[in-house]
């Protein structure tokens, strides 16, 4: 995809004398073409089509099907591309020989050639004999169904074990996917594996559901075994993300994709890609293995997005569906979630009681954040994702503090509010002057203005100033999930919080754990040391209960003591 005569006559003379057969081009649909052509390598000018070469090679890598195809892009000899994981294979200077292009392309083509074939891990058909399938499935006039299968944090699996244990549950996958359409599906089905952690199944529209519903069962039930033992216990892995920071990645999961078409609106093969990959970005920022079953409609050029539009995510192994907004495809991924919350404030807040032991005596609550509609997502956590994914998360921050302040205005004086906050809002000076702006009666000292651990690691001394600046105000710092190892005690202590909150996996079954117990008696002296008060979260049973108070801890909430609810529970106890 070249549009200078003179580079696309040089690249094609050198790639000709290695024995390739060059395809200019130049007009037309470029992704129905790839899918016609099924290319081994695609090389694209920056300047394709007046300047649009990096956003077409782009479009090109998400493309559920397509992603694979490996493309090189000619840049400009003074272009500058930080290290970014955009997916594309190589950026080559256009001052540099077109020969050493050429060597290049043997190259990089030759390691993929496999995985557009026959995957070499799995064995199983690669992405060329996938779109084969597909397009026969097409034109074949029936109803049929394109199961678009990914992983979730595979990366994460890989830096902490290795690529040959990550291998392992690829290969697992395959096996998975194999049996379940040896006995759930027709001789006609196809399984094909488009390279990576992605694979594809084609099956009848009238089984595609049960296929998705079995395959994550299955997949559930096994990818525990896949850890060390510590790490299953814990539900998650500790690792660095790619900012360097230590980060909590869950228990992998599986996401199925369903892509719907019948013999009334046959669905073409570049929209099945594009579906597919939008579907799968939605899917990825949920908890858990889910599905998701699309069909689309007559004249429809997009996901739905019209108020009343919705998905239903099915969580088969928790025997759940939720329904969310649909997503576009011409959005980034979740904005129309985030759209719906932020435009009409559908947003609650519920209280959970904070005890003071010394005097068993309820002496704060923590606000905490709910969707207003039951038919929305209402996971708090997958809601922030959303939102920092979108760049959202400083609007989503201000109106959940809002709302919290309007329905806490009947707070009893000497009780404290703790509000949660993310380190953008934090470090945004110019929207913290005015983030309290509806606290009405409620007074500086009774805020308490929670952070997490990671929250301190995106910019230490920046934090610190921002703190600060609260705690001259009046209002009071406390630091979430302290002991979940992200940062060390001397930071924590450099910015002498008024509170520690003790990371939920330190109090889950502390009354059976000694380890458990000496952790937290040691993180009591050193929070007397800086004068901080602490704070058990997540108190489940009686016996955690009196374990926490036997090891001295001054504040303690949990569902034994008060769930969350409007202004202002009681308590259980």
């Amino acid at each position: 995809m070249i549009d200078d005569p003179a580079l696309a006559a040089s690249v094609q003379t050198e790639l000709e004398k290695l024995q390739y057969t060059v395809m200019p081009m130049s007009e037309g649909g470029v992704l129905q073409k790839m899918f016609d052509e099924v290319p081994n390598l695609v090389i694209v000018d920056e300047d394709f089509r007046g300047g649009e070469g990096r956003l077409l090679a782009l479009g090109i890598k998400e493309d559920v099907v397509l992603k694979y195809v490996p493309i090189i892009l000619l840049v400009k000899n003074d272009t500058f591309f930080d290290d970014t994981d955009d997916g594309i294979d190589l950026y080559f200077r256009k001052d540099r020989q077109i020969r050493d292009l050429a060597f290049c392309a043997r190259e990089i083509a030759g390691k993929t050639f496999n995985e557009l074939d026959l995957n070499p891990l799995t064995r199983l058909p690669g992405t060329r004999s996938s779109i084969l399938r597909i397009e026969g499935a097409v034109s074949a006039d029936q109803a049929f169904s394109v199961c678009c299968i990914d992983l979730s944090d595979l990366s994460a699996f890989n830096s902490a074990y290795g690529d040959g244990r990550g291998d392992e549950i690829i290969v697992k996958v395959g096996h998975i996917l194999q049996d379940i359409l040896k006995n759930e599906g027709t001789k006609d089905d196809f399984v094909g594996h488009l390279g990576g952690d992605d694979f594809i199944v084609i099956t009848t529209s009238n089984r595609s559901v049960q296929i998705a519903e079995e395959i994550i069962k299955q997949f559930d039930r096994v990818i525990p075994n896949f850890y060390d033992m510590n790490d299953r216990k814990q539900g998650y892995l500790l690792q660095r993300n790619k900012q360097g920071l230590l980060t909590q990645y869950p228990i992998m999961s599986l996401s199925v994709a369903i892509i719907q078409s019948d013999r009334t609106r046959p669905t073409e093969i570049a929209e099945i890609g594009r579906i597919g990959g939008d579907l799968k970005k939605y899917m990825k920022a949920m908890p858990g293995s889910c599905y998701i079953s699309y069909q689309p409609h007559r004249g429809e050029e997009v996901l739905p997005t019209e108020e009343g539009s919705y998905l239903d995510v099915c969580f088969p192994s928790r025997m759940e569906t939720v329904r969310v907004p649909a997503l576009t495809g011409r959005t980034q991924k979740h904005v129309a979630f985030l759209n719906t919350i932020l435009r009409l404030k559908k947003i609650k807040t519920v209280y959970q009681p904070i005890v003071d032991l010394a005097t068993k005596q309820i002496g704060g609550y923590e606000a905490l954040t709910r969707t207003l509609d039951d038919n929305f997502f209402s996971d708090p956590a997958l809601l922030f994702s959303m939102a920092r994914q979108a760049s959202r998360v400083k609007e989503l921050d201000k109106l959940c503090v809002d709302c919290a302040l309007k329905t806490g205005q009947g707070i009893v004086a000497d009780k404290k509010l703790f509000l949660n906050l993310n380190h953008e809002t934090l470090l945004d000076s110019g929207l913290m002057k005015t983030l309290f702006s509806e606290r009405g009666v409620i007074d500086f000292k009774s805020i308490v203005i929670e952070i997490t651990e990671q929250s301190i690691l995106r910019s230490f001394e920046k934090m610190r100033d921002a703190l600060l600046e609260l705690k001259e105000q009046g209002v009071s710092v406390a630091i979430d999930d302290v002991g979940g190892g992200a940062v060390s005690l001397r930071d924590v202590a450099l910015l002498r919080p008024d509170y520690i909150k003790f990371d939920r996996s330190l109090i889950r079954q502390i009354d059976t754990n000694i380890t458990k117990q000496q952790i937290v008696l040691s993180m009591i002296l050193f929070a007397k040391g800086i004068r901080a008060k602490t704070t058990a979260e997540g108190i489940e049973t009686r016996e955690e209960l009196e374990t926490v108070k036997m090891c001295g801890v001054d504040l303690v909430q949990g569902y034994f003591l008060a769930r969350p609810g409007p202004p202002f529970p009681a308590l259980n106890i």
